[in-house]
């Protein structure tokens, strides 16, 4: 059996995923570990979860990176780490863009710009024994907790604020999005196949914001600005991905809209 470390249950990302009892034996803690290091060596498998704070809004020096600050612990040839990087390291653009991992970095953010650091300052800790996942927008009911800054924290602070959303951005610009099911399926099966490397873990299609946020709320609730900002577009290529795990498709994505439409309705019945 495989032992894996999961630092960071309660997080948005990490809460909630499940592997097979009978393949793994799986531990969970909150925050990395403060004191017994050697005992990350004794896992096969180590994803960590956690984000400071500070990740969004400065460059953070080699001290301040979590990921680092355990990684620099595993001194054998068995563990594995993973690393949750994002789809923002390939840059931003207004034109449709398709990205592989082979792709340049382009990071243009305090925050995409620190994913780059740790995940070129990990490749020299621990070389092949190294697993990052390049991620796109993830969906699915909200955490409970304030100021979730994703792109459903701000759809339910608009709605359940204003019983309204203001659309700002363009409506027509198209983006990869995948379910948070999706995200942890795709997450397990690439460790349950022992792969390392770079992996985007997306859709493979697009959605144009209209169409994402209509198919979570009814139209009367949804006013898109006529004075719209200009907004990034992409789509991940996950032909790679898709050696270990089913593709997403667009019914799974409709599926979760209806969900989370349920949820958000139910808040100001």
């Amino acid at each position: 059996m495989k032992n894996i470390l999961i630092i960071g249950y309660d997080s948005y990302l990490g809460s909630g995923i499940k592997f097979d009892n009978s393949l793994y034996n799986v531990k969970q803690i909150l925050r990395p570990l403060e004191k017994n290091f050697d005992e990350y060596n004794d896992f096969d498998f180590i994803i960590n979860f956690c984000i400071q704070p500070e990740h969004f809004s400065q460059l953070l020096s080699e001290d301040e990176m979590i990921d680092l600050s355990i990684a620099k612990h595993i001194v054998n040839n068995k563990t594995k780490y993973v690393f949750l990087s994002s789809r923002k390291v390939y840059g931003s653009n207004c034109e449709l863009k398709i990205y592989k991992e082979t792709d340049d970095i382009k990071p243009y953010d305090f925050y995409s710009k620190n994913k780059v650091n740790i995940e070129q300052i990990l490749k020299k800790l621990l070389g092949n024994n190294l697993l990052i996942t390049r991620t796109g927008n993830i969906i699915g009911i909200p955490p409970n907790r304030k100021n979730y800054t994703t792109f459903i924290g701000w759809l339910e602070n608009e709605f359940t604020k204003n019983q309204k959303v203001n659309v700002t951005i363009n409506k027509n610009a198209k983006k990869d999005f995948i379910t948070k099911e999706y995200f942890q399926k795709s997450l397990i099966s690439l460790i349950d196949n022992n792969q390392t490397g770079i992996y985007n873990i997306g859709s493979n299609f697009a959605l144009s914001t209209e169409e994402l946020i209509l198919n979570i709320l009814p139209e009367k609730f949804v006013e898109f600005s006529p004075k719209e900002k200009e907004s990034e577009q992409f789509i991940l290529d996950c032909a790679k991905l898709h050696k270990y795990n089913n593709k997403f498709t667009q019914k799974d994505l409709k599926e979760e809209c209806s969900k989370i439409k349920k949820y958000l309705m139910e808040k100001i019945a």
